[in-house]
């Protein structure tokens, strides 16, 4: 019998793109992006509650996926050994041309750890709905539990699949140094909220 397992993705290129393109308008710097030892210990408390819910403690595995050009490759290395100290794979992928994304390599991983058995549960840090919602409604009709770990107001998709359990990623404790500059409906005020001016007249 396959041991029980937790699977972790994360779609680096994606969650980098929402966070500076959507939130907050410019490239992010280090100490903006998420913080992988907070993102560990949720992860370890996480497979602990599976573990007292099911009676077998699920092995965690975390992996990271980057798309690197020759420019931004000793950086992505640099960050790549933090990532992997902290417990978590890294897959590096050149970024040759436009739609030279990670988005297959992904779903390769899924579909293998789904085909090799014990699969539990499949944490989905994207908010990429057109590539990873069909495969998420295949493992969720197949009795794995799939985690949406996202910001929800830019994953209508993924958020929207019957069964998939979605967690905010300002909810994970210290993933992020200081409050991100959001704006949804339920973050208004009654009064109201200004919204300054981007760019000038």
């Amino acid at each position: 019998m396959t041991d029980p397992r937790m699977l972790l993705l994360w779609d680096s290129p994606n969650i980098d793109m929402v966070l500076g393109q959507l939130i907050l308008r410019r490239k992010p710097t280090g100490r903006e992006r998420p913080r992988i030892d907070a993102l560990r210990g949720w992860l370890r408390e996480r497979a602990d509650e599976t573990g007292d819910r099911e009676g077998e403690r699920p092995k965690v595995e975390a992996s990271v996926f980057a798309n690197v050009t020759e420019r931004t490759f000793n950086g992505v290395v640099g960050w790549a050994e933090v990532v992997r100290q902290q417990g978590f794979r890294m897959f590096l992928k050149p970024k040759s041309r436009d739609d030279s994304d990670v988005d297959d390599d992904i779903l390769d991983l899924i579909a293998e750890r789904h085909r090799e058995g014990g699969l539990r549960e499949a944490i989905l840090m994207s908010h990429d709905g057109m590539a990873f919602v069909e495969a998420a409604k295949t493992l969720i009709a197949d009795g794995v539990r799939v985690t949406a770990l996202v910001f929800p107001e830019h994953a209508h998709q993924l958020c929207q699949v019957d069964g998939i359990e979605v967690f905010d990623l300002e909810d994970i404790p210290g993933l992020f140094e200081s409050p991100l500059p959001r704006l949804t409906f339920q973050s208004l005020p009654t009064e109201g909220r200004w919204l300054e001016p981007i760019g000038e007249i």
